[in-house]
Parts: C-alpha cells; sequence; structure tokens
C-alpha cells in the first residue's frame, strides 16, 4: 500500500510501510510482560509503537535508531494518545538481503527536517550577528557561529517534544531571535547586544548534546553534562581564545545561557537575574511551547472540538477558531 504519512494516520488504520525509528527502549508493562518500545517517524512527524516480546522473537532485528523498518500493524490509541501495535517488522537491511520487495520504501518521505530553507535562515542570522552586535559581542557571536556552521544547520531542537527533526535548532533560533528583535522595539532600554547575542547562543550546546540529526539521541557528553552546561563551556572556550576584551559583558552573556531553562526545576543551575535573561528565557519558552501545540495540533485527526490530551503540554487544545492572517498551505518560506 502506498505511504501514508503519520500526521494523517487515525486509530483504526491498518498499517504496511517503512518508517525511521527515532527512539528504541526494551520495556515491562505493569504486569511484568516485556516489549520493544519505538517511536516511529517520517517526514510529517513521530507516533510511538509497541512490539510485545512474542512478536519481536519473531521480527529480525536489531532495531537501533537510524534504521529504517518495514512495519506492519494497526493504529491504536492509548491514555487519548495514537500508537501503532506492531504486528510484524523488519529492518530494510534485512529485506534487501533477503531480496525481498523495497519498491514502497523511500527514504525521502521518511526523514523529517525543517521546512524552511536552511541556508536562507543561517544567513540572517549571520548578517544580524555581523550589523546588529556591536563588538566585542558581535565578533564573539561571529567566531562561534563559524566553528559550528555545519552542525548548526542540521542539529535538531531536541529529542522529541520541539523541532525534533533536521535543522530543528536553526529554525527554533530563527524564530526566538526573531522574537527578541521585535522584544527590543517594545525594551529599547535593554541592552540589545546581550540579547541578541542570548538569542543566538543560547541553546548552542544542542551541537554537542544530539547527533545522529534524522534520527535524534543523546552523546555521551549530553548524558552526563547537558546542552546548558556545553554551551556555557563552548562560549567561554570562544572568548578566551578571542581576549575577549569585556569580562562583565561576558558573564552576563554566559548567565542568559546558564538560566535560559528560568529554573533550577527544569536544569538552569541559576535563575534569571537580569532583564536581558529574563527576556531569552521566555522567548525560547514561548517558541518551543508554540511548535509543541502546532506539532499536537497537526498530529490530531480524532473528531470533536479538542485534541486529545498531551502529557508534554499537560492539556487538550482547541482545535477550532478562525484561520489566522498568513496561514500558508505550502511549506513556509523565511522572510528577507
Amino acid at each position: 500500500m502506498p505511504h501514508q504519512l503519520i500526521s494523517l494516520l487515525k486509530e483504526g488504520d491498518a498499517v504496511q510501510q517503512y518508517f525511521m525509528v527515532r527512539q528504541a527502549e526494551s520495556r515491562t508493562d505493569k504486569t511484568g510482560k516485556s516489549f520493544l518500545s519505538l517511536v516511529l517517524g517520517d517526514k510529517s512527524g513521530t507516533m510511538v509503537a509497541k512490539v510485545w516480546n512474542d512478536i519481536l522473537k519473531k521480527c529480525p532485528g536489531p532495531f537501533a535508531v537510524g534504521k529504517f523498518v518495514g512495519v506492519k500493524g494497526q493504529v491504536d490509541s492509548y491514555k487519548q494518545e495514537l500508537q501503532i501495535t506492531v504486528k510484524y517488522l523488519e529492518t530494510e537491511e534485512s529485506i534487501r538481503s533477503r531480496g525481498g520487495d523495497l519498491s514502497a520504501f523511500d527514504p525521502e518521505l521518511l526523514i523529517q527536517a525543517t521546512p524552511y530553507d536552511r541556508e536562507a535562515l543561517w544567513q540572517e542570522l549571520w548578517q544580524l550577528a555581523e550589523t546588529q552586535i556591536r563588538p566585542p559581542l558581535g565578533e564573539l557571536v561571529l567566531r562561534v557561529l563559524d566553528r559550528y556552521r555545519e552542525e548548526f544547520q542540521v542539529c535538531p531542537a531536541a529529542l522529541r517534544y520541539h523541532h525534533p527533526y533536521l535543522g530543528g535548532l536553526l529554525e527554533h533560533t530563527w524564530f526566538v531571535t526573531r522574537h527578541a528583535l521585535a522584544s527590543l522595539t517594545i525594551y529599547p532600554e535593554l541592552n540589545r547586544d546581550l540579547v541578541l547575542a542570548g538569542a543566538i547562543l543560547h541553546d548552542l550546546g544542542k551541537v554537542k548534546e544530539l547527533a545522529n540529526p534524522p534520527a535524534p539521541e543523546r552523546t555521551v557528553p549530553g548524558h552526563l553534562l547537558g546542552h546548558i552546561v556545553l554551551g556555557w563551556e563552548m562560549v567561554r572556550s570562544e572568548a578566551q581564545a578571542l581576549n575577549f576584551s569585556d569580562p562583565i559583558l561576558l558573564v552576563q552573556l554566559e548567565h542568559i545561557i546558564l538560566s535560559h531553562h528560568g529554573s533550577m526545576e527544569f536544569g538552569s543551575p541559576i535563575l534569571p537575574k537580569t532583564r536581558e535573561a529574563l527576556l531569552v528565557n521566555f522567548l525560547d519558552d514561548l517558541d518551543a511551547k508554540l511548535k509543541m501545540m502546532s506539532q499536537h495540533l497537526e498530529s490530531d485527526t480524532g473528531e470533536g472540538d479538542f485534541t486529545g490530551y498531551n502529557r508534554a503540554l499537560q492539556r487538550d487544545l482547541y482545535k477550532g477558531g478562525p484561520a489566522a492572517a498568513g496561514d500558508r498551505d505550502s511549506d513556509p518560506e523565511p522572510e528577507q
């Protein structure tokens, strides 16, 4: 059967197609029954899949993150969220080696990426840093962007919850920086250089925290240190190499990076203690939450005015209301 995009799947649909493994974890249910929990993906999004142990024994694995797999199963609902109950799965490599039919296999359908032109986003960020952030912060931002140019353009922004795809970090950073520019017109008394530098660099550590952009997974430093500490360390290292001329200004930028999650509960070692840090904290959270809402609305195909409950957002979402001005049916293009 032709590929059905994850975003269009609904409860009761039969599935017989290819996906990419985005996450894989062995688990047990409340009764002690073991199963393989997968997050499967295509270009439209992701969906959890369960493979019970009796099924798994019949399936040639291993089913590692980043692998393409052929899946037979059915879409069910569990705790108001759609998932695939797998009846059989096999890696694309296994199917190929035994001479199986791969006519329906199209990897371009299975790799999720930002719909934006990554080169255009990158050039706009670079130009903004070059023209609107004064020395010495402007020099530092350009040095960091140049060093991590390749990684920054492909890195996801998260494993799963927001922008979890190739180019997601660049997209998220671009939006946070655009929010920052708009906010500075309302709060011109804030330090413009700090706000813009903080907006661009707040999630820099993600390039060392996350690996394998098509199917994101945490690195060892990502597990042990996290992107906040990694990003702070990366910026400090570049500043030292640059002989940064204003140590107090540098500490304020480092504070934005360290405090941008807003609370110790969410991983920041310090609360925002400057207006610039508080602004970046809220803009980062705003863009992440809006993206999570958009992803949940797009993935919900059920009837009714409200979506199913989203555990990350801790709420259901209203699906109605008039379309916003500027809504597009096609992939968005970044403003120039």
